[in-house]
């Protein structure tokens, strides 16, 4: 083979290995460009001035991938967190709900929250496959939690773990029937769980854009935990795409909802993002398709908004107004004010109240039994509310199904409202009392629940550091359709893609949470084991002090010296 027959191969070479370099540059621009495509990224801020003179404020971030097939992961992380990825495919996780919730919404007073809010502490219920192994899933799921959001998730154990029949419906694709199936619900709360800094943290570095641009901007610790209210969510849930629901996807929400007080300090509603974050809004974030804030505004009063709103929108229903902001058109370190044109805030008696919300107390005295009681509210003059109550009591309240009483406004009555009911009686140190029952609400009624049950005597190890402070019970649940309930928002339309009608969307419910109690549990007098381990301590130090003193002593008989005897004969 002649010199140029080897320069000619040599060309054809080097030609058809660029070749292929240009094709496999081809096919990652592709993918690549379908990936971005399919990762979508939108965060959202709604102000909301409430009856009393508060301020709601709630910070949504919604991110949505491609399908997550069972059995199979993810084969790249974009803006999905990946930290949340890999917990949902290592334990088999169908959906994941979680919320960190600092005091108590005042639904008499605020009405309905944007998003179905929690009790007071930590709550946490998730959909997990059924492998073989889902107990074990469980415990890593919450043992994973528990140190990505340096929470206590991992006490949450069988004495707390329940699984609902009838609340806590999944709001991802399947529904219920198909999907209890082939998963199992899972549900565990931690009332007494505080919420700090250590919990936000890990939470906004699941944000693509984290804290440095957007919204989660005005995050600000010192100023979310001095609210009335704040609570922080996670809830990842599969979605459609399309009206026909051919393309797939997993989709994370993260929200943050704050009841700040602007009237403590000035006796005005006046409020600017200044005053009630502690900093101006920056820029939108570059990976957001969408970014906007929404104020809605109040139908009474005179008021100023500064600067103006992009544009005003008029609810179809007429329940509300909204004025919109894209932050994308915004400038830098742009302050967004409301100011009200009145001396003095004065609380606005023509608020309209919720439907249903709900009053849980305890009744009884001293400590050996007790009972509690729920009084359920329907504010409708015209319709008979279905709601679902759901409430798990621990083990070391012994209660009495036989005492379960319904009266309507304080009278029993012979047709009972209740259409179905689960109980499961509670096992020492293994697992609590669950009820769940499914009532009828007539309109304009107070529909009361009751109860009894008998304290039972703990052991002195099993009482917590703080014994006389008494032990927290989580807060009971009523589930009820979302439809007709939502007069500040559509929470079906806001939970589904907007290419599919709210009736071809996944169930999507409202649930009141109601007080968290404080039961008083039988104290020993932890003084009494001090006593006794001192004065044990004290009788073996004596007794072992002399025994060791006696056992390695040396007793050698005293004898006088010869030179004295004679000395004293002298004498």
């Amino acid at each position: 083979m002649t010199n140029k027959d080897l320069a000619y191969n040599g060309y054809l070479f080097a030609m058809w290995q660029l070749g292929r370099f240009f094709s496999f540059f081809v096919l990652l621009f592709t993918v690549v460009e379908n990936y971005q495509h399919n990762d979508i990224f939108k965060e959202s801020l709604t102000i909301k001035p409430l009856s009393d003179g508060k301020l709601l404020t709630h910070f949504q971030f919604n991110v949505r991938t491609n399908e997550i097939k069972e059995g199979k992961a993810f084969s790249h992380y974009k803006l999905f967190p990946r930290a949340i990825g890999q917990i949902i495919q290592s334990y088999n996780a169908h959906e994941l709900h979680l919320t960190f919730t600092q005091g108590r919404w005042n639904y008499k007073d605020w009405g309905y929250p944007i998003v179905p809010s929690a009790g007071t502490g930590v709550e946490l219920w998730a959909w997990l496959w059924k492998d073989g192994k889902l107990d074990k899933n469980w415990k890593s799921l919450t043992n994973a939690l528990a140190g990505l959001f340096c929470a206590s998730l991992n006490f949450i154990d069988d004495t707390i773990t329940v699984q609902p029949k009838l609340s806590f419906r999944p709001e991802g694709l399947y529904n219920a029937t198909e999907l209890s199936a082939r998963a199992e619900l899972r549900y565990g709360s931690l009332p007494h769980e505080n919420v700090c800094t250590e919990n936000l943290t890990p939470w906004i570095k699941l944000l693509p854009c984290k804290s440095t641009s957007g919204i989660a901007s005005l995050l600000n610790g010192h100023k979310l935990y001095d609210s009335n209210f704040h609570s922080m969510s996670i809830h990842v849930r599969p979605v459609c795409q399309g009206f026909e629901c051919l393309n797939k996807h997993l989709e994370i929400v993260q929200t943050v909802s704050a009841v700040v007080d602007p009237v403590r300090n000035s006796g005005k509603r006046d409020w600017s993002l200044n005053q009630i974050f502690g900093r101006q809004l920056s820029l939108a974030c570059p990976l957001a398709e969408e970014s906007k804030l929404e104020v809605i505004l109040s139908e009474d009063g005179d008021y100023k908004l500064s600067p103006d709103a992009d544009t005003v929108v008029r609810k179809n229903d007429g329940d509300a107004t909204i004025a919109l902001y894209n932050l994308k058109n915004l400038q830098l370190d742009t302050d967004i004010s409301m100011t009200w044109n009145e001396d003095v805030f004065k609380y606005n008696l023509n608020y309209e109240q919720p439907r249903v919300y709900a009053h849980r107390f305890f009744t009884g005295y001293g400590q050996e039994r007790g009972g509690i009681k729920v009084n359920i509210f329907n504010k409708s003059t015209n319709f008979t509310v279905p709601i679902i109550y759901y409430d798990v009591i621990p083990w070391f309240l012994k209660l009495y199904l036989h005492t379960l009483k319904v009266q309507i406004n304080g009278e029993e009555v012979q047709d009972s409202p209740i259409k179905d009911l689960y109980y499961q009686p509670a096992v020492d140190r293994s697992r609590p009392n669950v009820i769940e029952a499914e009532l009828l609400l007539p309109p304009n009624s107070i529909t009361t629940l009751s109860i009894n049950f008998d304290k039972v005597f703990l052991k002195y190890t099993e009482h917590p550091p703080d014994a006389n402070r008494g032990f927290d019970i989580g807060s009971a649940v009523i589930s009820s359709v979302g439809e007709g309930f939502s007069y500040l928002h559509d929470f079906v339309t806001r939970n589904c893609s907007e290419d599919i009608p709210t009736t071809a969307c996944y169930h999507f419910s409202i649930r009141v949470y109601t007080e968290t109690l404080l039961v008083s549990l039988p104290t020993p007098d932890f003084s009494m084991p001090y006593n006794v381990i001192t004065l044990t301590c004290t009788v073996i130090a004596l007794f072992f002090g002399s025994m060791f003193n006696l056992l390695t002593r040396d007793f050698v008989a005293l004898q006088s010296n010869e030179g004295d005897k004679d000395k004293e004969s002298k004498d």
